[in-house]
């Protein structure tokens, strides 16, 4: 750590590279569960994933984050985009592949702030993109 930066030239290095990738075949399992935690009967549910789908598909079975993006002791979600570009469907076999898109830091009134923004393109069997999403994590 140069000039008290929390950012080390690996953590550095870590930039452009893919840090999570996670398959899923969506069946009608899947489909109904997120129906039902989001309380909407809608029947199209039961053939095309809600929104929120993506969110928990990224997260499940993506293991955790390289530690040395995370050196500080807390980490709080910064927030996040999604663009929709295809709807995913039952039978659609899911590809999410997350990198991180750069690191950087801030000042706080506790001391230095780490902000590790990452991107996440998912698409689908065919190799379309069906969703793109970028989020922000904050290690303090």
């Amino acid at each position: 750590m140069s000039n008290g930066s929390v950012i080390t030239e690996e953590m550095k290095s870590m930039v452009g590279r893919e840090i999570a990738k996670v398959v899923h075949e969506v069946d009608k399992t899947m489909l109904s569960r997120l129906a039902e935690a989001i309380d909407d009967p809608n029947p199209r549910w039961q053939e095309e994933a809600a929104p929120g789908f993506i969110t928990a598909a990224v997260v499940s079975g993506s293991g955790e984050p390289p530690k040395v993006l995370f050196p500080l002791k807390r980490m709080v979600a910064g927030g996040g985009d999604w663009e929709f570009h295809l709807p995913i469907k039952l039978g659609d076999v899911i590809t999410c592949t997350t990198h991180v898109a750069d690191l950087y830091e801030r000042e706080g009134k506790a001391g230095k702030l780490l902000f590790i923004v990452t991107e996440t393109s998912i698409t689908n069997q065919r190799g379309e993109l069906a969703a793109k999403g970028r989020a922000t994590l904050i290690n303090y």
